[in-house]
């Protein structure tokens, strides 16, 4: 500063001293020597500018500025992610989105379900009596928005899991046969596979409030739970989500928005998919299925209120095109305004003709499967969070497999679930929510979530036991208890 105050001085002496004739002769000396000198000046004044804003006082900005409550503080929200928070670059490349989730648990089972294998299987997290600790799936995504009416996104998914299959086994393999029939569990090891969990194309066609026309592999718009842990409230799936309808579908689907209070989606696509018979997306059959949803949210704002009617229906048993599978599904979702609370529940009415499939075997002997079937169950489901780190889950369960179709045996199945969760990454200062919410709620997806739950199943029939596999079953129960911690990471 002080070097800038001399020069401007001695310039003023030196031109005072000047003549004016010695300064009309040495006019064009003077001019270019101001030419060499501009740089300089303008070096000097860049200088005193940032000075001068060094030494002024730093501006509030308006929302520092304002009155802020009792207890209230200004949230960063520079940190949209677990990556960010670290320090990360923020995981976008190109406008590309890039996101993704890791999940691991720790598992105690006191028995296994008995599902003959033509029915699927069930989760053995752990053996029977034992303890596991697990790494279960790791999903990785990436979506772009080209356009205000084009968009795409696909996923990948990485997943470990550890099913169990009931085998008959008489004199002879197999329970069609004479002699006595008896179940018994198959050895089947843990499979670690790398499935392209979802895909979607979508456009928006400019009529009305805009059509949208996806093609792709999608979540079935069917109630609350979905086929990722980070989209549901539990760490195990209800018994309609097993067995009682489609968990994913793969082709084309239109959804259109009627109103604010009216949406409709339909779909036309390949198969029934369902992660306990772990179905891929080729179609099994010559015949396509359709089905969709109708929603209605009569109530729209802080709280939200939604239910709606869904249908699915074509053919499904390989190389078959005649013998359709139908499920009509009621779905409600419910958000209150004053409370953290969540209450949700799905029924579902379902049949298909002319099915066939083996007897099962003793301790839950039952004849062979030849004609129409049916079945029925619902779930209940609430959540409610004490405070901002910790919530509780609870849901009830039932479905009855009439003509044993869906599970192998003819049976009502029922189980309580309680599920204690740590939102951890609430406990997090200064990071911001992720801005998803769970399926047609208000309440929104933690980061990182610990899911603490026990789960209480029973049957009418003896259909859980803790026999070790390729041995036959003699000792079942009618009840089982489960045991799991969950760990879910999203980032």
């Amino acid at each position: 500063m002080w070097r800038i105050m001399r020069v401007l001085i001695g310039t003023g002496i030196a031109i005072s001293l000047v003549s004016p004739a010695q300064v009309f002769g040495q006019e064009r000396v003077a001019l270019s020597e101001a030419e060499v000198l501009k740089p300089e000046i303008q070096r000097l004044q860049e200088r005193l500018e940032k000075l001068e804003s060094a030494q002024r006082p730093a501006s509030t900005p308006a929302v520092a500025q304002a009155t802020q409550r009792q207890g209230e503080r200004e949230i960063q929200m520079e940190r949209g992610s677990l990556l960010e928070a670290a320090g990360l670059p923020k995981p976008e490349i190109g406008g590309v989105r890039i996101s993704g989730f890791v999940v691991g648990s720790f598992s105690y089972n006191s028995h296994l379900q008995m599902v003959p294998e033509f029915a699927g299987g069930t989760p053995a997290l752990a053996d029977p009596k034992a303890t596991n600790f697990r790494f279960d799936k790791f999903g990785f995504s990436v979506a772009k928005t080209f356009a205000s009416w084009l968009s795409a996104s696909a996923a990948i998914e990485v997943e470990s899991h550890r099913d169990r299959h009931s085998h008959g086994f008489a004199p002879a393999f197999g329970c069609n046969g004479g002699g006595t029939c008896r179940e018994q569990f198959g050895a089947e090891e843990p499979e670690t596979e790398t499935n392209l969990d979802k895909f979607n194309v979508t456009a928006i066609a400019p009529i009305g409030n805009g059509l949208a026309l996806s093609i792709g592999r999608f979540d079935v718009p069917f109630g609350i739970e979905r086929h990722d842990e980070p989209l549901n409230l539990t760490a195990t799936a209800s018994e309609v989500f097993s067995f009682g309808r489609p968990n994913k579908v793969t082709g084309f689907q239109a959804a259109y928005q009627i109103n604010p209070a009216v949406d409709v989606a339909l779909f036309f696509v390949n198969r029934w998919e369902s992660e306990t018979t772990h179905d891929d997306f080729n179609d099994n059959n010559k015949g396509k299925t359709v089905g969709g949803r109708i929603g209605f949210t009569p109530s729209v704002g802080p709280g939200l209120l939604n239910f709606g009617i869904g249908g699915f229906y074509g053919p499904e048993q390989d190389d078959n095109n005649s013998h359709n599978r139908w499920v009509v599904d009621f779905d409600a979702t419910w958000s209150p305004t004053t409370l953290p609370l969540l209450l949700a529940g799905e029924l579902i009415l379902g049949g298909e003709s002319k099915v066939e499939a083996r007897k099962v075997g003793e301790p839950v002997a039952g004849e062979a499967i030849e004609g129409d079937v049916k079945w029925w169950g619902f779930y209940l489901i609430g959540h409610y969070d004490f405070n901002p780190w910790l919530g509780l889950t609870l849901r009830y369960g039932y479905f009855d497999d009439q003509d044993g179709a869906r599970t192998g045996v003819t049976q009502k199945l029922q189980s309580i679930t309680v599920a204690p969760v740590v939102h951890l990454s609430r406990l997090i200062p200064d990071l911001r929510p992720t801005g998803a919410t769970y399926a047609r709620t208000r309440h929104p997806i933690d980061w990182v979530n610990l899911k603490i739950e026990y789960r209480y199943n029973r049957s009418d029939r003896p259909v859980f036991s803790d026999e070790k596999p390729a041995v036959p079953i003699f000792d079942s129960q009618k009840y089982s208890h489960q045991l799991q911690l969950q760990v879910v990471v999203n980032f």
